[in-house]
């Protein structure tokens, strides 16, 4: 798979997960609450993959002990992220929410050095210069009340970005060669076994599953735990884990443009301004991969 290919994979992905939050939005309009909705998605996710993975079961014998530990520990940051995220949201402005999350970008770049001692390079400031600069448009943060911003929420906030970044940086060492859906598989039961320690499942004896909650466990955990991880499980190693980063950023615009959609919340011009800025960062992120042999050597200096 060639890197082209392999991006366009890490964008549907982050696309994907763009699509989720205002679905989690309406399915709290709907009534239901943020422990069912989330303790529910991660379940339906893990039912659908094992009916994808059903006829891949003998390719487990190729995933190493070292890989089952990877990618278990991945869907434990995928589980943390999920928490941390909705939860900030119950103490932050919805925008300042995002913004909070949008730290993974600088998150993923602290991480390969700290892991890697990659130092980054002009274009790599200048993607996320953009990136970052776009992002605080894009939501209009700038219009927040800062008076009455939560402390806990910005400790929830900031995690939800460690969590995530670290998911992302994480894929690029995972080295299973067994089908990403078995990959995603093995992702998704620890998530389950995660979540169900935070939220017991609770949605299976209180009544809501028959009251409609079924459709928005199926919908959201597909969104956000089934076509991500697969999607990620393709590209993300033949892109890197810095680029990945930066690829996922497409997640915000695709969110504002959602929520514009669904929910018929209203983007100005700013936002859309911040969402041309996060593009274009994501274009200078792609030029990271033709920088001259000089300018690689200067990388790891």
């Amino acid at each position: 798979m060639n890197r082209i290919t392999a991006g366009l994979l890490v964008l549907a992905g982050a696309t994907s997960y763009g699509l989720l939050g205002p679905f989690v939005k309406k399915a709290y309009n709907a009534g239901f609450t943020p422990q069912d909705v989330t303790s529910s998605q991660f379940a339906f996710a893990l039912l659908v993959l094992a009916v994808l993975s059903f006829f891949s079961w003998r390719s487990l014998r190729q995933v190493s002990r070292r890989d089952l530990l990877r990618l278990s520990l991945l869907g434990v940051l995928s589980t943390g992220t999920s928490v941390f995220y909705y939860f900030s949201l119950h103490y932050l402005p919805a925008s300042l929410g995002i913004v909070l999350l949008f730290q993974f970008v600088w998150v993923v770049m602290v991480i390969d050095y700290l892991v890697a001692r990659r130092k980054p390079t002009g274009l790599k400031w200048l993607s996320l210069m953009l990136v970052m600069v776009g992002t605080l448009l894009a939501v209009n943060v700038f219009a927040a009340d800062w008076q009455k911003v939560s402390s806990v929420g910005l400790l929830l906030g900031l995690l939800s970005s460690v969590t995530y970044g670290g998911f992302l940086y994480g894929y690029e060492k995972v080295e299973s060669r067994a089908p990403a859906v078995v990959n995603s598989f093995i992702l998704s039961f620890a998530s389950v076994v995660a979540i169900f320690l935070i939220f017991p499942p609770q949605f299976v004896w209180n009544g809501t599953l028959g009251g409609g909650l079924w459709m928005w466990a199926l919908l959201i955990g597909s969104l956000g735990q089934v076509i991500p991880p697969i999607l990620f499980n393709k590209g993300i190693p033949v892109v890197g884990g810095t680029l990945a980063g930066l690829l996922a950023s497409i997640e915000l615009p695709v969110a504002v443009m959602a929520a514009a959609w669904l929910l018929s919340e209203q983007v100005l011009l700013i936002q859309w301004l911040g969402i041309l800025l996060i593009l274009g960062g994501i274009v200078v992120a792609e030029l990271q991969g033709r920088e001259s042999p000089r300018e690689m050597a200067k990388a790891h200096e």
